[in-house]
């Protein structure tokens, strides 16, 4: 059937005005630079705790602060790393030079450790405001001894031998002479008296020493009792030594001497008020003259690591 054909029909245009359809907004505005300066200083701060990031997964920092840890509460040991220190192969040629002095002739005789100390140019009182110390050393670098070296004048172009007792002879190998500082020496446990009273004890042969503290560990009291048996082949000098040192140290306000005598030998003891005896007055210390004697105030770590290394068993 065929399809009727439709009529044209006239199309009408609109003169309105188009309006537009508005399908988004784009925001023109500027974005804030906030986010950016964030993302930059988070980099820098990824960049430069990047070792101790990498350290903390790997474990170093662990294993770093457990060697100082151990450094530090091991009264025989200083903070100083081995590889800092200048070490010196031991035998009878060998010489030191050290600022000016010269430690030489090193001869090892009866468990007894004899050394020469020189003096070329520095300043006679250089021993004396310097802590000097020998360290004694095996073929591993394991310390075997410290020994505090003198604290004397020395005049210029000239010298002075001095012995030492040894704990063991046989295995040293090598030797460090080193300066070492307050902050050098390690803390030290003392024992406690009281809440506000601690002590250290340090023996060696015939003497006991009893240095007390206050609760900060500075020194407050000494008390030195050396025992003499009759039996001692200087016997009767040490006796007559020891009056006379008596007799000096009681006139020293602070400071008590006494001697007792027995059948089998004498003893002295010697008691030291710090908060009455001047050390810093130098009659005073010229009368007393004797290095184990410190001044008020001391800490204990001071007393027990000078007197470790002067051969003191100290606790």
């Amino acid at each position: 059937m065929a399809r009727k054909k439709k009529d044209n029909v006239p199309v009408t245009l609109s003169n309105q005005e188009l309006i537009p359809s508005i399908i988004g907004v784009i925001d023109d505005k500027e974005k804030s630079s906030w986010p950016l300066i964030f993302l930059f200083l988070f980099l820098i701060g990824f960049i430069v705790g990047l070792p101790t990031i990498t350290n903390y997964i790997t474990g170093e920092d662990n294993i770093i602060d457990s060697i100082s840890e151990n450094k530090n509460n091991d009264p025989g040991n200083v903070n100083l790393p081995t590889d800092e220190l200048q070490f010196y192969d031991f035998n009878d040629h060998l010489v030191v030079e050290l600022d000016g002095l010269s430690f030489q002739n090193f001869v090892v005789t009866n468990d007894k450790l004899s050394l020469m100390i020189m003096n070329n140019s520095a300043a006679k009182d250089y021993l004396v405001a310097h802590n000097l110390y020998l360290e004694l050393y095996d073929s591993n670098r394991t310390l075997l001894q410290r020994i505090r070296l003198p604290h004397e004048n020395l005049s210029k172009n000239t010298n002075q031998t001095y012995e030492f007792e040894l704990n063991d002879v046989s295995d040293i190998k090598q030797i460090v002479i080193d300066e070492k500082k307050e902050s050098d020496y390690p803390a030290v446990a003392l024992n406690k008296n009281s809440d506000d009273e601690y002590s250290l004890v340090c023996t060696k042969g015939e003497e006991r020493l009893v240095y007390t503290f206050d609760a900060e560990q500075k020194l407050l009291l000494i008390e030195d009792v050396v025992n003499f048996s009759s039996t001692n082949p200087l016997y009767n000098q040490l006796l007559v030594d020891y009056r006379q040192i008596s007799s000096k140290y009681n006139v020293i306000e602070g400071v008590t001497s006494n001697l007792v005598e027995v059948g089998s030998g004498f003893t002295v003891t010697i008691s030291l008020d710090l908060k009455k005896v001047d050390l810093s007055n130098r009659t005073v210390k010229n009368t007393l003259d004797n290095e184990l004697y410190y001044s008020k105030d001391t800490l204990g770590k001071v007393v027990s690591f000078e007197l470790s290394a002067m051969n003191y068993q100290c606790h």
